[in-house]
This record gives C-alpha cells, structure tokens and sequence, in this order.
C-alpha cells in the first residue's frame, strides 16, 4: 500500500471513529437531558430510592453525563477517557443487575443495549491507534449482534413478559396468539443475530442494512403502544442510535471482508 492509500485508510479509521463515538455521546447526552421530564425524574427517583443514593445526586450526575457527551464527541478516544466510560457503563450495568435481575432480560433491553455501547467505545478507541484490524472488526460485530442475540433468545424466547405479550396482541398480527408470534420473531432476532457473526460480503451488507432499518422502525412502532419509554432513565430507546450507527459502521465496512 502507497503512502497515499495508508493515509486515506487511517483517514476512513479515524472517520468511522468519530461515527461511533458520536453515537456514545448521543445516549450519555440523551440521558442527561431528559432529566428535565417529570416521568424521567419520578423513575430515577425510585431506583436511588431502592438503592440508598440521594435524590439530588441525579441532577449532577446528568450534568456529568452532558459535559461527558462533549468531551467523547470532541476529544481523541484516549485511555482515560475510554475506562471512563467502560467503568461507568459496567458499573450501571452490574448494580441494576444485582438489585433487579429482571432487567437483564427485559423486552425493551434496559440492559443488553449497553453491550453494544461497551464495543463502540473500546471499538473508537482502537480505530484510532490501529486502524481497521481484525480484532476491531470482531469486536464489533460481536457488539453489533448482542442485540438481536439477546434481544431474541430472553424475552421472546425464554422470558416472554406480559408487557410484549400485550404489545404484540395489540399490533392485530397474533391471529389470537400473541406468545408464538413472539417466539417466531424471536428465533428471527436471533438468527440475525448469528448471521452476523457467519455471513461475508454482499449478504452480510444486506443484513446489516436490513438491522439499520430496524433500528430505526422497532423503536418508533413500540413507541405507539408505550410512548413513556421515551422518558426511561435507562434509554431503552436512546440507545438505538449507538447500535444504530455502530451497524452502519460495519455496513460501510463488509463489503471488502474476504
């Protein structure tokens, strides 16, 4: 490779870095922000309530959560700045596991969708020190298919929740029976999820852009039937547009894996 081919490489790294880091500071932003929304506060309010943490500690830490969305858009993924957020993000993740292990397979994946998060900060911060490498690539696409993993396998297959089991009933698509319209989008989720990680080429493309799609359209169809989600201090919603731009990532990206 010429010195203007590495420099266009390292170039198309670095951009596709600052894509994944902009969907990061999209759910530490997002977070932050609604705070302002009484239904937001109200539901924080009673997890530090559970959790022996002082109410007013939730105005600071989402004026931490806005001041880190500008430094992660703004500044190079270095290592403080990465544990940071992987500590943070692990932290949540492991204490609400603890305290209400249902949330480890919610329908709405309260939790799951940090996994996701967790690979596109790992994954920025590689980019920028080596470029698109192999373990770069797995990571996230790892990251990528938690979510259909995860999101297909617990709560549709394993754990199916009244709450979906209500959502899908009253989409009129259950023909009666809303647990197995469940199971059966379920074993698709999970399937794509898989796919993920076995396809190549074209129809991994094809895949990834079929993912986008539903990144996108999930949130907004659920959201009819439960329009407070949007309020949720665990941004169930939120969080689509790091996985969201994640996957556009590796889309842009597949189409020259061998």
């Amino acid at each position: 490779m010429g010195a203007a081919a590495e420099r266009s490489a390292d170039g198309a790294a670095l951009a596709d870095a600052r894509w994944l880091k902009a969907g990061v500071a999209s759910v530490w932003l997002t977070t932050g922000i609604l705070v302002a929304h009484p239904l937001y506060r109200a539901i924080g309010a009673s997890y530090l309530s559970r959790l022996h943490v002082p109410e007013w500690s939730m105005p600071l830490t989402c004026l931490f959560e806005i001041a880190l969305a500008g430094l992660v858009l703004l500044r190079p993924a270095g290592v403080f700045l990465t544990l940071l957020q992987l500590s943070l993000v692990t932290t949540f993740t492991v204490i609400l596991a603890l305290h209400e292990p249902r949330l480890l397979v919610s329908p709405f994946g309260m939790l799951t969708k940090n996994v996701p998060i967790l690979t596109a900060v790992a994954g920025a911060y590689l980019l920028e020190r080596e470029g698109w490498s192999g373990r770069v690539r797995w990571l996230l696409r790892v990251g990528m298919a938690s979510i259909w993993i995860t999101e297909g396998l617990f709560p549709k297959i394993l754990f199916q929740q009244p709450e979906e089991l209500w959502i899908t009933a009253e989409t009129g698509l259950s023909l009666g029976n809303p647990a197995l319209l469940l199971r059966a989008i379920g074993a698709c989720q999970l399937a794509s999820g898989v796919l993920v990680l076995l396809l190549r080429g074209r129809p991994l493309r094809v895949l990834l852009g079929l993912q986008a799609l539903a990144l996108v359209v999930l949130p907004l169809v659920v959201s009819l039937f439960v329009p407070w989600l949007w309020f949720h201090p665990f941004g169930p919603f939120t969080k689509n547009v790091a996985a969201l731009l994640g996957t556009l990532v590796l889309y842009r990206r597949c189409s020259s894996w061998s």
